[in-house]
């Protein structure tokens, strides 16, 4: 008998009635999966010639998505909700997408029937499950991954936990005699925009926690537009769920060395390290830890973490623990870093400070390192090979620079994931609008299910205004821009649906056929940046 079966005989059922967000998850993705154990010493299966699986796949919109992407690779995914199964079959008929096989099957079940795989996937299914279910999950990634695989395991973990359980167990109190799903979440929405207003911290000590909580559901909906149905799903599936169990990190990695595995790494690789910590604290865990687990334990307490993405792979395997410069240089770069000059002394080397957009920053003076992160300003969203961007410079002092770059690469990525990006595969993507723009089949396929929330080819998501989808739905490339501009000019616009301005504050009258060039050209520009159109 089955889990769900045994103990829990209504999960299948509520999994069916309110069906799980079909999101994709960018962390999950075998590219970053690669990266983070290439710089850990491990020797990953290339991401174009590679099997994956996903436990817990819901429909397989992660699963799909990746797959458009990587044609030669397979992909595989397992979920116990047959109508989530079902509907991710009749998505993969829309899209002809072959390498993908989605099956209905518990994970208690999972044989080696299957076969072995580069890449394992667990999003959303360690703290949601009991004990034994977890001890599958770990016996079914050492049976089944194959000698230099790697799996992905999301849990919530203490000590943030400790803040998480205090609200999730005050949505169940205030929710427990509410038996219509829909209803339950709804209501247990209301109580956290109560708990948002109880006032100032000094008479409710967390509320700012509260207000916190309450702009993340909140910005989670607004960002899916009218599919509050997906955010209510996310809710009863997370907070609301029966079993919502965090872990220590050390407790994680105690389980998963009892079943033959070792803990890899995290997907964001600064989390691994002090680097955004006083330097203070940082000497005093490094004096006290023993080990790496326990300096990174100390930063969860550092930092009040309340969610992991943590990376798995065989004890057998012998990691290095220590990026190399070899490794950075098998490596695609990317980074939209804004670049503003340093003031120094007047015969100093000029110098260069690049800031991401959340606010992390890199000042150098090595000419080919502001080289490097110019030009990748210059093709954002484009990964670029690091042998690329060496190649581009000729000096007498090559090697050396090459090995600073990669130095500046490695402070960069332990600093923040934005201010610089790494991965194993570089996707075809344009950064230029061409005669005949061609978005990406499942954008568009998305679009086509009335979903505002896109999966790019980066396989992150991105957020669509109306005018945007109506464009991307004819970016099929059978149409030239000046197309485009017809079409909007003799539907929407000539049936009333929407309304351009044709003169500028203070301006003269611009007619309208080149107002809608000029915005056609506009958002066709923003979509590339966007990562949204083929290369």
């Amino acid at each position: 008998m089955t889990w769900q079966a045994a103990a829990a005989p209504g999960l299948t059922v509520s999994y069916d009635e309110v069906p799980y967000d079909g999101l994709t998850h960018s962390e999950t993705h075998p590219s970053l999966l690669a990266t983070v154990g290439s710089l850990m010493g491990l020797n990953p299966s290339p991401v174009d010639k590679c099997r994956v699986l996903e436990i817990g796949c819901a429909q397989g919109y992660n699963l799909i998505a990746m797959a458009l992407n990587l044609p030669r690779s397979e992909f595989v995914g397992i979920d116990f909700a047959p109508g989530q199964i079902e509907a991710g079959r009749k998505a993969l008929l829309d899209l002809g997408a072959g390498n993908v096989a989605l099956h209905a099957l518990d994970v208690m079940a999972l044989n080696d029937s299957l076969g072995r795989f580069d890449y394992i996937i667990a999003h959303g299914f360690f703290s949601w499950v009991p004990q034994p279910v977890r001890d599958q999950l770990l016996a079914v990634y050492r049976r089944l991954l194959t000698p230099n695989g790697i799996g992905y395991i999301s849990y919530n973990v203490y000590p943030g936990g400790h803040f998480m359980n205090a609200l999730r167990e005050g949505m169940l109190f205030h929710t427990g005699r509410i038996q219509n799903p829909l209803e339950r979440a709804a209501e247990a929405r209301r109580w956290i925009d109560l708990l948002a207003e109880t006032g100032e911290a000094r008479v409710v000590p967390y509320s700012g926690f509260y207000k916190a909580y309450r702009q993340l559901i909140h910005d989670y909906r607004e960002h899916l537009g009218d599919e509050a149905g997906r955010s209510n799903a996310g809710l009863l599936h997370d907070e609301l769920e029966e079993v919502n169990r965090p872990f220590y990190l050390r407790e994680f990695v105690d389980q998963c060395e009892a079943a033959g595995l070792q803990y890899l790494g995290d997907t964001e690789f600064a989390s691994m390290l002090a680097a955004n910590i006083p330097e203070s604290v940082a000497k005093v865990i490094q004096g006290s830890a023993r080990g790496r687990v326990e300096a990174e334990q100390y930063l969860d307490f550092v930092r009040n973490r309340m969610f992991r993405r943590s990376l798995v792979c065989h004890k057998e395997v012998a990691l290095s623990g220590k990026p190399s410069m070899q490794t950075v240089a098998s490596l695609c770069l990317s980074s939209n870093a804004r670049s503003e000059p340093v003031e120094r002394p007047d015969g100093a080397r000029p110098t260069t400070k690049y800031i991401s957009p959340d606010g992390a920053s890199l000042s150098t003076d090595h000419p080919l390192t502001i080289a490097a992160f110019d030009y990748l300003g210059d093709v954002w969203p484009r990964r670029v090979p690091f042998a690329t961007l060496v190649g581009r410079t000729v000096s007498p002092t090559y090697g050396q620079d090459a090995q600073v770059l990669a130095a500046n690469v490695l402070k960069a990525y332990s600093i923040s994931p934005v201010l610089i990006e790494l991965h194993r595969h570089a996707p075809a993507l344009a950064t230029t609008v061409s005669e005949r723009p061609v978005a990406s089949r499942w954008a568009r396929w998305q679009v086509r299910q009335n979903s505002r929330s896109i999966c790019n080819l980066l396989h992150k998501r991105v957020l669509l205004d109306e005018p945007d989808c109506y464009l991307l739905l004819r970016l099929d490339g059978t149409r030239t821009v000046d197309d485009l501009c017809h079409e909007l000019l003799g539907g929407p616009l000539q049936e009333g649906h929407w309304h351009i301005k044709t003169e500028d504050a203070g301006g003269p009258e611009i007619p309208l056929a080149e107002r809608v060039a000029r915005i056609v050209r506009e958002r066709l520009e923003w979509l590339a940046l966007a990562a949204l159109l083929e290369g």
